[in-house]
Parts: structure tokens; sequence; C-alpha cells
């Protein structure tokens, strides 16, 4: 037992927990409870379930019962406490020992609320968590035996700012509660102690999508709680309601052999498909179903107890157990009308129990007043009438200075801003603490640089790149760096170390995130987790897709990070191309699924949470403009069909968006590729809201020749240097890259033609090993590919990795695309058309080609043969090229839709030299 503090506070308390949950002396009526009980003597209840149980003496009658068995007590708890966490229970549930006194004879609480709807404060006729909260205070501070739940709507997203709900629930000490539809959705609970649990709510793959039950220890007595969430509609989410009763009895059994004592938490209420009442009636030992969605009820079916409080906070109920020797031996359920808390002065529950109270030192004729900690979260109550005028004035000193004094309030969030975590683990990262109420905040970004490290293909690279930032943040703190993702393959200064080269430039260029695009799996998904894995132990930076899950349907990377500038909070979500499926190689994504219909059918409302908490959203997503895959999945049909998002930091499609592009009241961002430009979002923010947004793009070359560029002159720029350590660490892995060039790979039986002349015009041995690898690799039912993608030859004898890249050194993607017969002879057509001129379109294949290079361009294929067989003009085959060719290149326009894309070409013929010509 916990000693009572003396404080005028909690004297107020006992006026809602000591007189009607200690004192258990409220009438225990039959559906429906009236709002007012009356208080009547009556013998102490021996049956499990009392009617009428004794007011007064109530107090008092409990505590010799423990004390009649005070010898043995002692003894007894022992093997209950000794080791309570280590029982295995199904599903992994953890008990939880809520008292371990050792106690053989005591009473428990189960006090219950249902069907908030958002009520809040002490409005329509509610108590208002505030007070409530002062009230939960007062019992625990009487006693530790309390389990306290929630059952029903606790109110519309968005009723109040959802995660902060989250943290009131737990303030207020609730340790279960039916979850929201939103929670079951998203998966996001929010709360970090009162726990979401629902036994029948099942995603599309059978798995729970939240914790099915709980077990908590009062002295060696096991009360087990489990959820069971009425029928919803919500998409991915199933409630088997066709075989709850089927199966309920079975799960009932199996529970009373680990506890002592059931409890069903439901919000299935008397409508509907499935009511409490029916599962009481039709499923046998259910001690207790602790109801929501309906009006207030203590009834007795089948041997089981329901009870229910009035929605809003009316009323709140309680279910008295008297627990002797590890059994139930009086059961008595109460319930206290809100009036006789904010009026007490008129209450005959009060009125009856102020003379225990003033025996104890404390008077019960005071409104409990409102807990200052809840009031600093949601505010204090909209004072409208003074309740009871005498008394009131003495307390609301007290409480007052809280609620009156905001600006406290912020004071959390600049001085310890770390601490703030958010769902999934999220903790936000202070980038200025300046305290600023106006300011320019620079959002910089990049997309599909695939792995351009040093200026290549008109990009800037990342040296120069580094300066600029480096500018940048010596004028403020009010920059974040965001990649859209294909960032790690490309070039051989990134494949060669799967990435590793990139993802350290990503960090000492202080990137904040990085959405994985589809070419950022193509090392393989464990080394990408692995990478987002060291990321998030040795650096700042974030690898986030909210899409990318498990086989389980388990997020395989953060979703979101939550970054704080001045107190102006900005939410940044990733997301990755559902195509990845395809524009990656199937073995890089085995057991992965990219959710894909789901964005939108969650999406709005994860967005809708997410604004509660924070001022300004950016996703992050590899996705782009152009509906080419598999998916149709495009960036201007996520920003059309979710609103609410401010800026979308596109990638993928390679677009170029000079000023951006505003879809309803979204802007769309992108920079084309290989950094050949780099994004700038300027966001003017002025007391906590964006007042104006400018998007820009700079080109590179205006970043390589500062000097001839009128941007930079604007700016009085004249130079922008190579940043020396990225020089150093790019030159040292360079030098990596020269051994690794040099690692032998293969020991060939004769020359392989490579030479221009040759795989311009015709086939040749090496043009004929590339195809059928291409084919091996790909699973294609063969291979067009052009022959100016061959570069060189390779001589007989030891072959090294370098000799094969200088063979095909144009970090070409296989890809498999869809192709009627008749566009496999438009495309070898096309391909023999400038016979006999050297042409660096010509089909090299490993299709046999019957062909007369003498006859009219377009009239010279003759016969086409796959595997001795003629190819059916009306059929569709799998032809596997490379991505250049796929997207149209060197005239190839005829070839269809994407299937897959896979590994570098270079890497493909390595891997297949290794296994046909191993080194001697």
């Amino acid at each position: 037992m916990k000693r009572l503090s003396r404080t005028i506070m909690t004297a107020m308390l006992v006026a809602l927990l000591a007189f009607s949950l200690v004192g258990c002396k409220s009438t225990a009526k039959v559906e429906p409870i009236p709002p007012a009980p009356v208080v009547e003597t009556a013998p102490e209840p021996v049956a499990p379930v009392a009617p009428v149980p004794e007011p007064a003496p109530a107090p008092v009658a409990p505590a010799p019962a423990p004390v009649a068995p005070a010898p043995a007590p002692a003894p007894a708890p022992a093997p209950v406490v000794a080791e309570p966490v280590e029982i295995e229970l199904p599903y992994g549930v953890k008990e939880i020992v809520k008292n371990d006194d050792g106690a053989k004879a005591f009473d428990l609480f189960i006090v219950h609320t249902n069907d908030l709807n958002g009520n809040i404060y002490a409005e329509n006729g509610g108590l208002g968590l505030a007070k409530f909260s002062t009230a939960l205070k007062a019992g625990r501070a009487i006693s530790d035996n309390w389990l306290l739940l929630n059952s029903g709507n606790v109110g519309e997203v968005p009723a109040q700012a959802a995660m902060l709900a989250a943290e009131v629930v737990d303030e207020l000490g609730y340790d279960a509660y039916t979850p929201q539809a939103i929670q079951l959705a998203t998966g996001i609970a929010g709360t970090k102690k009162a726990i979401p649990l629902s036994a029948n709510a099942l995603d599309a793959n059978g798995y729970l999508v939240a914790q099915p039950y709980q077990i908590y220890d009062f002295n060696g007595f096991k009360v087990g709680v489990a959820g069971l969430v009425a029928p919803k509609p919500i998409q991915g989410v199933s409630f088997t309601s066709d075989i709850i009763l089927d199966s309920a009895q079975y799960a009932v059994d199996l529970a009373k052999g680990y506890v002592d004592y059931l409890v069903i938490l439901s919000d299935l209420g008397d409508e509907g498909l499935i009511t409490s009442e029916m599962v009481a009636q039709n499923i046998d030992g259910i001690d207790l179903i602790v109801d929501g969605n309906g009006s207030a009820k203590a009834k007795t079916v089948n041997g089981t107890l329901i009870v229910r409080a009035d929605e809003q906070l009316k009323s709140v109920g309680a279910v008295q157990l008297s627990v002797v020797n590890g059994e139930v031996k009086a059961v008595y359920p109460m319930l206290l009308p809100v009036a006789d808390v904010l009026e007490p002065a008129k209450s005959a529950i009060a009125k009856t129990y102020e003379p225990f109270a003033r025996a104890m030192g404390y008077t019960l004729m005071v409104t409990v007043p409102e807990d200052p900690a809840i009031v600093a979260k949601i505010g204090a109550t909209p004072v409208k009438k003074a309740a009871v005028p005498a008394p009131a004035p003495a307390p609301a000193p007290a409480p007052a200075p809280a609620p009156v004094a905001p600006a406290p309030a912020p004071a959390p969030v600049v001085a310890a801003p770390k601490a703030v975590e958010y769902p999934l683990g999220v903790t936000e990262i202070v980038k200025n603490d300046a305290g600023t109420a106006e300011f320019d905040l620079f959002i910089v970004h990049s997309n599909d640089v695939h792995a351009r490290i040093v200026p290549a293909d008109g990009g800037m690279g990342y040296s120069k790149l580094s300066t600029m930032l480096k500018m940048g943040r010596a004028l403020t703190d009010n920059i974040l760096v965001l990649d859209a993702g294909d960032v790690t393959h490309g070039t051989n200064l990134a494949n060669m170390f799967e990435g590793e080269t990139v993802g350290v430039l990503l960090d000492t260029l202080g990137y904040d995130a990085v959405a994985p695009g589809n070419h950022d799996f193509n090392y393989g998904a464990d080394r990408l987790i692995e990478a987002a894995k060291f990321a998030e132990e040795y650096t700042d930076l974030k690898v986030l897709s909210a899409n990318v899950l498990d086989e389980n349907g388990y997020l395989l990377f953060q979703p979101y990070q939550v970054y704080n500038f001045n107190g102006f909070k900005i939410a940044v979500v990733g997301l990755t191309t559902p195509d990845t499926a395809t524009k990656t190689h199937p073995k890089n994504v085995e057991g992965i699924t990219f959710a894909n219909e789901e964005i939108f059918e969650i999406g709005q409302m994860a967005i809708d949470m997410a604004k509660q908490y924070v001022d300004y959203i950016i996703v992050l997503g590899h996705i782009g403009m152009d509906p080419d895959g598999a998916s149709g999945l495009t960036t201007d049909k996520i920003v059309s069909k979710i609103k609410g998002i401010d800026l979308f930091v596109d990638g993928h499609s390679h677009t170029l968006l000079k000023e951006g592009m505003k879809i309803g009241d979204t802007l769309v961002v992108q920079t084309g590729d290989y950094l050949k430009n780099l994004g700038l979002v300027q966001l003017h923010v002025k007391n906590g809201k964006v007042t104006a947004t400018y998007p820009m793009l700079i080109p590179a070359a205006d970043v390589l020749n500062a000097k001839d560029s009128a941007l930079a002159k604007q700016y009085g720029i004249s130079d922008i240097p190579n940043d020396p350590q990225v020089d150093e660490y790019v030159g040292y892995m360079s030098a990596q890259l020269s051994e690794k060039l040099n690692t032998l790979v293969a020991t060939l039986p004769e020359n392989l033609d490579g030479e221009r002349a040759n795989v311009r015009t015709k086939a040749t041995n090496l043009s004929k090993l590339i195809t059928m690898a291409m084919t091996a690799e790909s699973g294609a039912d063969f291979t067009i590919t052009n022959g100016g993608g061959i570069r060189a030859s390779l001589k007989a004898g030891n072959v090294t990795m370098g000799d094969v890249i200088n063979v095909l050194p144009f970090t070409n993607i296989i890809t498999v695309v869809e192709v009627k017969g008749s566009d496999v002879y438009a495309a070898l057509e096309h391909g023999y058309s400038k016979l006999p001129e050297q042409n660096g379109a010509f089909s090299q294949t490993d299709l046999q080609v019957v062909y007369n290079r003498f006859a009219a361009p377009g009239k010279r294929i003759l016969r086409v043969l796959l595997n001795g067989k003629a190819i059916d003009r009306n059929a569709t085959y799998k032809v596997a090229t490379n991505d250049f060719m796929a997207a149209g290149g060197d005239g190839y326009t005829m070839f269809g839709k994407v299937l897959t894309e896979g590994s570098l070409l270079s890497d493909v013929f390595i891997e297949f030299l290794k296994k046909s010509y191993p080194v001697k």
C-alpha cells in the first residue's frame, strides 16, 4: 500500500477515487446503470458478482481479510515474484508485474473508460482528461493494484494532435486500449506505455497487426486482457468476424492455463454483426468484458460480467475484485457519474463518504482540480462556470500558474529537443535551436546521380558540391540536404566497392537523408540494409523508405525523419518506386515487397496524422513522372490523390523541372540526372509558417565554370574550388580501384574479337559470348544489343576486371523488354539497315539471322530463328538488351514495355567468364 500524500491536491483527489474505488461501495446494478447511483447499506457480498455491495464499512472490511491469513503470505509470493518475466507466453508476450508486495488478500481495481470521442475537456457533461488524471493519481497514491483500460473510440483524427493524444494516454497511465482504425491501418501506435490490443485484426497475409493480449501480475494473481475489435472498413485489414466464435472458445480455454482472471477488452457494443453479449453467451470462461460503443451497463451474461461506462467521460467505470489466496471472492462493478466529481457538495456518494475522509484528515467537498501535467499538454479547460463557488477559489491558484504561463511550454522543444520521440521510435533531429521566429530555410536536393562522383556526363561531381555546401553552412544552419535515390550505383568507382564510396561521400558532404532508388538495390537488399544500419549507427545520414517491406510485412528502413529548425518541424518521408521489383535483378529483392496501392490507402491518414505534430511535410521519393513500369505509380498520381504534402523531392524519371511543378498545393521538384543540376528550394518561415517558397536549379556549368557564369557573378563568385578532403578520399579510392581492376577473372583459350569495324558490321566470337551471357543471366528468350557498346577485344590468356570493363565501359544495365515477333524483325532491320557501313546500332544477337545485305534497307531480314525454329511474328517474346536501347537509344523505338532491369553488363560478363574460363 502507498501512503496518501497530505496535500490539498491529494485531498481533492480522494473525491473521485478514495470513496468510489477504494471504498468500493457504489451500487452494482444491471443494465443500464443510472446516472447517479444510490448508496445503500447491504451485507458483505460473497458471490463473484454482488448486486448490492456494502457502502460505508467497505474501506475497513477488506483490510482484515489480508490480515487473517497473514502467517502464510510471505513464502507464497516468492515463486511468482522471483522470475515472472521469464515465463514464455504465446506471441512473445512478456507479463507485466504490477505489484509484488506479497499480499495474499487484496482488492484489485479495473478502472475503465470508453468512447471519449474527442471530448478531452470538461465539456458536454464530461469530466475532462486533466481532472481525470488528478483523480487517477489519487487512486495510485492509495494502491498499486490498478488496471486502467479504454475501449472504444477516443476521437477522430485529427481531433487533437494524434501524437500528443498518445502522449496524454501514456501520461494518464492507461495500461491497454482497443486501437483506433488509423493505428490498425498504419501500424503506428504512438503510445510507449499503453498497449493497443487486438486479437482479431489481421493484415493481408493473415498476420496480427497489433499485440493480441497482455498478462498483468498482482502478487501472483494473473489477469489476462485480450483485445477484440469490432470489424471496421479498413483497407488491407480484416477482422475474422466469421471465425471469432468458432475459435474463441479454444483461445479462452488456452488462456485459462496461464491466467487466473480473463478480461476481454472490446468495442463490440450492442449492435453489429458480433456484439459483446453474443460473445459472452457463446463462449464459456470469460470473467469480464470491458466494452465500448454504447450506453452504460453492468450486466451478467452466461457467468460473464459485461461493463461499460458513459461516453465522453460522463462517467468512469470500475470493477473491484476482492482477491484472497489467488481466487476472486467477490466482484463489485460500479459507475461514478461526473456530477459527483464536479459538484461533490451535491453528491449523495460524497456525502456518504465524507465522514470517512474527515477521519483521515481530508474533505471530499472540494471540486477535483486539473492536473498541471495534462494541462501543459492539452491546455486548460475553457472556463464557462464555477461548479462549487466556495471551495473552488482555494485550489484554483495552485494549478492556475501552469496553464496561465504558456511561455515555458515551447521550452521542452528547444531545451531538450532530442528527447522528442515519434512513432516507430523516430527521434527528431535539431538542426537549429537559435529560437529565431523568422528565417530562410534552404532545402538542397539531388537525384539520379548514378555515382557520378567526379565530373562526368555533364555533372558537377561531389568535390565542388562539397565546397558549395560548406560555403552555405558558413552562412546559416538552416540547410537540409536530400537525395531522391539511384545514387550509389553506376560507375566503377562505386560499383567495385558495392556503393561504399558514395556512402562515405554522402556522409562527408553532410547529406541528411536519402531515399533508396531501384538501382541502389543492385548490390542486393542485404547490402543496402547493412549500409542503412551502418549510417544510422555512425553517421547523421538517414536512409528513408516507408513502403519497402520484408516477407512478413515489416518495414526494412526507417520510414521518415523529423527535423527541427527553431521549433519549425519538417517531416521527411521516404518512398521507393514499386517498380524496383522489376527494375533491379529479381535476386536482389527476393522476399521483399514494395507497397503500391497501399500508398493511396493509408497515405492520406498518415499525412493527416503527421500534420498534427509537424509544420511541413516533404516526401523524398524515387517515384518519377513516367508511367513506364509495371506498377503505373507516378509522382503526379500520388500528389493528386494525397492532400497535405507540401514538397515532393522526386527522382527516377530523370525529369528536369527548372522551377518545379505545382500540382494542387504540392510543389514537385526534380533535377534531371548525374548532378547536371543541383536543386534548391528556399522557404521563408515566419512564426512557424511558410510565407514564401522559391524553387530553383543551379546548373553544373555555373559551378564548373564560375568565372563565365552570370549566376555566379550575381553573388560575387569567380571560382568554386574543389574540396581537398573529398579529393583526397576520391584519390585514395581510385588507387584502390586500380588494384581491383587488376584482379584476374578468367583465362581465355583464344582471342575474342571486339574490333570496332567488326562488331559494328557482323557477329564475332566476343559478341556471341556477351549475348549468351545476357540471355542466361536475365532469363530472357534471347538478346539483342548494340555493337557500338562493345569497345575492345580480349586477348588469349589471363583477363582482368579492367580488361572486361574496357570491353563494356558504359555502365549499361541489362534490361528485359516485352517485344512482339514482328517488332523483332523491325529491330533487326533497323540494326542491319546501314550495311556494309559501320553502325553502332548494328544488332548483336544470339538469334540465327538469315539476311541479304544487298537488299534495300527494311527488306534485308529474310528469316529469324530461335533454337532452330522461326520467330512467330504474332507471338510475344522476352528480349534482353541494355537500358540505353530499352529507352529508345540508337533508334530502337520498337522495343516494348520494360519487364525487368538487372546488373551491369560488365558484371554479368565477368561472372560468365569466371564460370566458363576459370583462372588457371
